[in-house]
This record gives structure tokens, sequence and C-alpha cells, in this order.
């Protein structure tokens, strides 16, 4: 049977992702009550003026992403980041949550999150260039110390919207692009692998961000049509598109199941690797020069 590959439209990366994430629950079932949902924290002024907030993300994995954390420069180093981390992972163990996930570049707040309790589990180099991104995370379930900073002070922190949330957003992405700017916008990439009755039967979505930093959000075949080359097919694609968009390295992250798939592709530096995540489980964080 004859494959043709061609570009996805906006309901095809949809069917994509969430083939690709029903494959993904099939191996790391989510919990039956867990549900996913977004917080924003928030601290104002007597004026309402947002002085500083992050958000957090909390999946059905018992995981939460703490990101877009900002506080206005003249409020710095007073404690109010610490607060607003600090309201974030009460959250995430109120809903469950085991694991805290952030990233943050080399120029904004690793040494503050290692204070915190967060280790480093993965180092990627290179997007931006002369740059280098962490991955940090820490434990909620286990006890640990809790840093509190020697200028400390008590804030009101509030919950936001998803208008504070943009704002928070657009903040953090200005001083970002102050520091490293973005050569471009984001670059969405996706392929479908179609029958001859135009059905998909396997795709890839992913893209290049501003900083030739790239990503697989999405790499799914047809349980049916596995084991015959089909994934290694989409994969030698999209990394040749992404490297006509200007990246030289793809970053992906693979776990127990499927790291082999990947590592016989190429990617064989492991530059970072998380135990228990799903739980029971490990990921790896890998990549392969292009």
């Amino acid at each position: 049977m004859r494959f043709e590959m061609i570009p996805c439209s906006g309901d095809d990366r949809e069917f994509i992702e969430e083939q690709a994430d029903n494959a993904f629950n099939a191996m790391a079932q989510p919990e039956e009550d867990a549900e996913e949902e977004e917080f924003v924290y928030i601290v104002t002024d007597e004026s309402g003026k947002l002085l500083g907030g992050c958000i957090l993300s909390v999946d059905g994995l018992r995981t939460a992403s703490i990101y877009d954390l900002w506080v206005e420069e003249a409020f710095r180093r007073q404690g109010m980041a610490s607060a607003l981390i600090r309201e974030a992972e009460c959250e995430a163990r109120e809903h469950g949550c085991y694991l805290a996930m952030v990233g943050t570049f080399d120029w904004q707040a690793k040494p503050f999150y290692m204070k915190h309790g967060y280790m480093l589990n993965d180092t990627m180099s290179g997007a931006p260039k002369g740059h280098e991104h962490y991955f940090l995370t820490k434990r909620l379930d286990c006890s640990s110390a809790e840093y509190i900073p020697s200028n400390y002070q008590e804030y009101e922190i509030m919950r936001g919207d998803e208008k504070d949330a943009e704002i928070l957003s657009g903040k953090l992405r200005g001083y970002d692009s102050a520091i490293a700017p973005r050569e471009h916008e984001y670059i969405p990439l996706s392929k479908k692998l179609v029958d001859e009755n135009g059905r998909i039967i396997a795709g890839f979505v992913g893209g290049v961000d501003g900083w030739n930093g790239t990503d697989i959000d999405a790499l799914w075949v047809e349980e049916k049509y596995r084991n015959q080359g089909i994934g290694s097919q989409l994969l030698v694609e999209l990394e040749r598109e992404v490297k006509e968009n200007g990246a030289d390295v793809m970053f992906i992250e693979a776990f127990d199941w499927n790291m082999g798939f990947f590592k016989k592709n190429g990617y064989e530096r492991i530059t970072g690797m998380l135990e228990d995540y799903p739980k029971g489980h490990i990921m790896y964080c890998m990549q392969k020069s292009l």
C-alpha cells in the first residue's frame, strides 16, 4: 500500500496531536479524577497596577509546571518571587501534584529556583546561540527546608485572569528579547501521511522557535502501521524542515518506552533525564546535530 506525505490543515494537526496524546496516555495513564487546570497569581499595588506574578499549569499526571514568573525591576530581591512560587507550589500540592517543573535561561533565574529546592535535570545549549536553557524539577511529595530570603516581605497574592497572564507573558518575552533577540516568529511545521482514500495514518507536529530551538509536539503512527519505518520517515522529514528553517540541532523528550526509536535515528546524546516521570517511568532529554 502506498502513502502520500502532504502538509496538514489546522484540523489535521489537532487530530495528530490527539492521537499522539492517546498513545502517550496508554503508556502513562492519567489519574481519573485529575483535571488539567491553569492558575494565574498576581501582586498589585493599591491602584491595581501589576507588580509581579506567575502562571501554574496542572496536568492529569499530577505534575505542575510553573512559568512566566515575573517581577517588576523595582520590586525584585524583596521576596515577591519567593512568595509567588510558594503560592504556586501550595496550589499544586492541593491538587495532588507530586512534581513541579520549571524552565529558565542562563540570564534568568536558575540560582533562584535551586535555592527553592529545584534540581537541575537538563541543560540545552545553543538555542539561543551562545546561551543555555535549563530544565529543573522539585518533588512536592517530599519534605524539604523552605527557603526564605533575608529581606522577605509579606505580599497579598491574588488570583489573576487571562489578561493578567497575557501581560506577564508579554513582559517576560520583552525582557528575554532585549537580551537574546529572536530572529523570527515561531514557525509551525506539520505533515501527514494519508492512504489512497485520504485517511490520515501518521503524522508529525512540531516547529522552530524564534531562537531556532526545535520541538516535537506529536509524532504518531497508527498502531497497525508501526515498526515499518514510517516513524523514521516522518522524523527525517521533520529534521529536513527544521534545518531548512534555520535550526541545526533537534531537541526531543523521549521516554523509556520510545527512546530506542530515537537512538536508532541518531539521537545518541542524552543531555538529561528525569526519573519517575510519568510515575513509574523515565524521561530522557536527547538531541541530535543536524
